[in-house]
């Protein structure tokens, strides 16, 4: 978990109102039953859930960080770092693993040096490949890059579509989908 950025008194005082406004736990399963919710909406509150947020969370809920570092390193939907100024989700599905997707991971790796669930870095691009399917298969192999789905893709056009998303500057901060 990225422990070298710090949120600001502003920050955390935002996380405690959250908390107190809709994290009440009547008892100890309640509290277990409320903490996905409380780390779904930190991290869309800032597109990634800090430590401190977390700890945050296991305090007010009064249960473990253990238990709170467990799920967040559990579920790949949750995010322990901040992300990029572009999100990219690569579709690696079965249609997009024939229409050659391995091939836009490969560029990934050789171009951007990044893998699965990797930021740039320079921080401009964060990716996290879709093992499942992004349900857009005649389009194969496809991206959702900044909310928009890019299809059809060749290592050229896929390359193409991220440096224009990067010459437009930082993507609309908008984390619920991710």
């Amino acid at each position: 978990m990225a422990q070298d950025v710090q949120l600001s008194d502003a920050d955390l005082e935002k996380v405690r109102a959250l908390l107190n406004a809709n994290y009440n736990p009547q008892d100890h399963q309640e509290a277990q039953e409320l903490i996905l919710g409380a780390l779904q909406e930190v991290q869309h509150l800032f597109g990634w859930v800090p430590f401190e947020a977390a700890r945050l969370i296991a305090e007010h809920l009064g249960v473990s960080e253990n238990l709170i570092y467990g799920l967040l390193t559990f579920y790949a939907d949750f995010r322990t770092e901040p992300p990029g100024n572009h999100f990219m989700l690569l579709c690696h599905g079965t249609a997009c693993y024939v229409g050659g997707s391995q091939r836009l991971i490969d560029t990934l790796r050789d171009r951007y040096g990044i893998g699965a669930d990797e930021t740039t870095a320079d921080g401009e691009l964060t990716v996290q490949i879709v093992n499942g399917c992004l349900g857009v298969c005649d389009c194969a192999p496809l991206i959702h890059l900044d909310h928009v789905y890019h299809g059809n893709l060749t290592v050229e056009s896929f390359v193409e579509a991220i440096e224009n998303a990067k010459r437009n500057g930082p993507a609309r901060r908008d984390h619920a989908a991710h």
